[in-house]
């Protein structure tokens, strides 16, 4: 149950910080990948059915929050979660390398994922260069690189103080 509340706890207060900070504008108003990051952590740490939980939440978050259609982003956070959750067996998933990996190629997945959809539904895109495309997923890399680190850390300590994760006595 408290596995619940964190994730519930996590995903809102992740969708609006992501929502109040402003995007980068050097980096094509690339915004902080906080969602993505708290999936990302379901993925590598949790079971299936709470990443599932989480990507569907979080994408339902962002784009009620977002002036994106309903959806689009729960299916991209499906799809890079359910990528990150088979890859976790091959990596270590507790190493903060892993996770600025991790969060660097989803940021990119992220927003070629998204843009992937607009192009293809329709919602097509209006006049979008590709370049700031390119130039937004970069950005969303970055800040997916820099953040995935510190929201696995604080999802960890809390994970740990509400008795989700069993600390281990160095016996």
């Amino acid at each position: 149950m408290m596995n619940l509340v964190i994730m519930a706890v996590a995903l809102l207060i992740g969708a609006v910080a992501q929502q109040v900070l402003p995007g980068l504008t050097f980096l094509g108003q690339a915004k902080a990948p906080l969602v993505l990051s708290v999936v990302l952590y379901y993925a590598l740490h949790r079971s299936p059915a709470l990443l599932v939980t989480a990507a569907i939440a979080g994408g339902l978050l962002c784009d009620s929050l977002e002036a994106l259609p309903m959806g689009y982003s729960s299916a991209v956070f499906c799809v890079l979660g359910i990528v990150a959750w088979l890859y976790r067996d091959v990596v270590f998933s507790a190493r903060g390398v892993t996770h600025m990996v991790f969060g660097l190629l989803a940021g990119l997945g992220l927003t070629f994922g998204l843009y992937g959809l607009l192009l293809i539904s329709e919602e097509s895109l209006r006049e979008v260069a590709w370049c700031w495309i390119a130039l937004k997923a970069i950005g969303t890399a970055l800040l997916g690189m820099i953040l995935a680190p510190i929201v696995f850390a604080v999802l960890e300590r809390l994970d740990r103080l509400t008795g989700n994760i069993v600390v281990e006595s160095p016996t």
